[in-house]
């Protein structure tokens, strides 16, 4: 078992150990000397199971058919009592918390359940943050292609839109490789088709038409990221 954590169980604490029932007991009788005395705080805290203290968090609980009790217990100004004498036992800062159930498994299992949650919303956050930098890469594409289109003389020329189209092939075939590096998203289609109906207004193509030409030029130049990192030293003749 964990150092930082203290169960009620008697047979799992140790001489160092804080009897949590004890430290409830002790609450108890000091919440109405800070507070004004409520039939419904008192009858919550009667249902209160100590059940570990668990590092900074002093972990409470109640039977599922008397949670909803737990409402009083965590109003503002009963949550803050508790926590102010805790911390006076403690000499630290000491977290209340009730929770549905009344076993150490329980308070594992909700533990569990919110690291899963945590690490869903880390991993999230990642995404989005990855996501964004793509949509930062494809503007500035976006941005320097235009550049290129519009400084370009007799632009409206169809030969001239011709070359034009195929030299910025090249960029587009990199940022959809880019973007569908890893695994194809529907976020990633719909970037690289925003990327594509901007480029097709400066060259005045139909945007499928520049999406056709791309996939072209994809299938019969572009190559894999990992080959092109590699560095091959020369074959020597035999």
């Amino acid at each position: 078992m964990d150092a930082n954590v203290t169960t009620n169980n008697p047979s799992e604490t140790t001489a160092n150990a804080v009897d949590v029932n004890w430290v409830w007991l002790e609450v108890r009788k000091r919440v109405f000397i800070k507070l004004p005395f409520s039939l419904g705080v008192s009858e919550a805290m009667e249902q209160i199971v100590p059940i570990v203290l668990d590092g900074d968090i002093f972990v409470c609980g109640m039977p599922p058919e008397k949670f909803p009790l737990s409402g009083l217990l965590n109003a503002d100004a009963v949550r803050n009592t508790i926590e102010n004498i805790l911390r006076t036992a403690a000499k630290r800062p000491i977290h209340f918390e009730v929770i549905e159930g009344t076993t150490l498994v329980d308070w594992q299992e909700i533990k569990e359940r919110r690291e899963k949650a945590r690490d869903a919303m880390v991993a999230m956050a990642e995404k989005r943050v990855e996501e964004h930098h793509f949509e930062d890469v494809i503007i500035q594409i976006i941005a320097e292609l235009r550049k290129r289109v519009t400084s370009t003389p007799d632009r409206v020329l169809p030969q001239v839109r011709a070359r034009l189209l195929l030299a910025v092939l090249p960029s587009l075939a990199d940022a959809e490789d880019m973007l569908f590096r890893g695994e194809e998203t529907h976020e990633a289609r719909r970037t690289m088709a925003r990327a594509l109906e901007r480029v097709s207004t400066f060259l005045e193509v139909p945007p499928y038409v520049l999406a056709l030409e791309v996939e072209r030029y994809r299938a019969n130049y572009s190559m894999p990221v990992e080959p092109l990192l590699e560095r091959r030293e020369p074959e020597e003749d035999v």
